[in-house]
């Protein structure tokens, strides 16, 4: 098994728009140092990312901002609720959809759709992309059930493994 703990996911796809953020929600593309840091911040609490990683990549965030500027992937959401940075989420765009990755949620802030706007603005990027598709893994313990109820239908179960050599 996985360190994370995470055997099993399931991959999943979406093609039609999925329902609309809620009331106290804004998303916005991350374009600023403060919001993919405010973005990271989330996600390392969310995915509970130890304190030594979390140091590390903090000394490279400044690095990691500008690379992902300079290419465009991955794109990078930050949701706020009524002002507060409260969830994050990626997408690494193709030439047949978007790819979703890294979606995270502050513990304060769920259960108030957030992750449901952020499914939803990337799937507005990806329409605007030209490319109305959304692949993604999920674990079934945590987000899957959120993707099944937006739409996301089922591909496949995946079996992770890990070699710790």
């Amino acid at each position: 098994m996985p360190a994370d703990r995470v055997g099993t996911v399931k991959a999943l796809v979406l093609t039609g728009p999925p329902a609309a953020a809620g009331d106290g929600i804004e998303v916005r593309r991350v374009e600023t140092l403060d919001d993919y840091v405010a973005s990271r911040e989330i996600q390392w609490d969310a995915f509970g990312v130890p304190d030594e990683r979390r140091a590390k990549e903090w000394e490279r965030l400044d690095v990691d901002f500008d690379e992902t500027i300079r290419l465009a992937v991955p794109v990078t959401f930050l949701a706020t609720l009524d002002g507060r940075p409260a969830a994050t989420g990626m997408a690494i765009p193709s030439e047949r959809g978007v790819f979703l990755i890294a979606g995270a949620t502050a513990p304060w802030a769920r259960g108030r759709g957030l992750y449901r706007a952020l499914v939803r603005t990337r799937w507005q990027y990806a329409v605007e992309r030209g490319t109305p598709a959304l692949v993604t893994q999920a674990d079934p313990s945590t987000s899957y059930p959120i993707l099944k109820r937006l739409g996301f239908r089922d591909v496949c179960t995946l079996e992770r493994l890990e070699d710790t050599r």
